[in-house]
């Protein structure tokens, strides 16, 4: 046992004496300098509410096509007997922030606005969800469907912008700078292109 002892402090010992030697030889005690310091980075995820534009466009598979229309089964649409493509799609405001959103009853509302350009249309509501509160990482889903004739889908001379924005009927302190509100305003907003001219279709913008 005295043995082993003697051996572990031996081991110290020198492990101790070769620390000395290698920051004698680096010139000494490391030093840091005082203006070191970690970047000052936005969190990923907001101590606030923050109900922003989702990035993303996804296919409406809650709908379901009427009787007597004929489904496009690779794009989850469908052809009505009146000759009109039908192609149903969900975009979603998330508060990606930590804390509830918390509006006045029916002053918020996501909403969807189409602009077609062959068709030279601005501003068509395509789909609006009104909304009093989202919890904290939960999201609200409004729905809108792409319409048009058979004909134009075939030749896919279509060329549309679907925008999902975010809109305050009453844009008050306690939504600008609470803590329940929309500490965010840059991010309300985001658009798809539908264009039929490129390859693919659908595009973000």
């Amino acid at each position: 046992m005295t043995m082993l002892k003697t051996i572990a402090i031996s081991f110290v010992s020198a492990s101790a004496l070769a620390f000395a030697a290698a920051a004698a030889d680096s010139g000494g005690p490391l030093s840091i300098p005082v203006n070191v310091k970690l970047p000052d980075l936005k969190p990923l995820v907001s101590p606030c509410a923050d109900p922003a534009a989702d990035r993303f466009l996804e296919i409406d598979i809650s709908q379901r096509p009427p009787a007597g229309a004929t489904r496009v089964q690779r794009l989850s649409a469908w052809v009505t007997p009146d000759g009109v493509f039908h192609w149903p799609f969900v975009m979603r405001v998330r508060n990606i922030g930590d804390q509830p959103f918390m509006g006045k009853p029916m002053l918020q509302s996501a909403i969807v606005i189409e602009d077609e350009f062959a068709g030279k249309t601005r501003g068509k509501v395509a789909g609006e969800t009104k909304f009093d509160r989202i919890p904290a990482h939960s999201s609200v889903a409004v729905r809108f469907e792409f319409t048009a004739p058979v004909e134009v889908v075939r030749k896919a001379t279509f060329h549309r912008i679907y925008t999902l924005s975010l809109k305050y009927d009453e844009l008050s302190d306690a939504i600008v700078t609470g803590k329940n509100g929309d500490c965010d305003l840059q991010n309300n907003s985001f658009a798809i292109e539908f264009d039929g001219s490129r390859k693919g279709w659908i595009f973000a913008k």
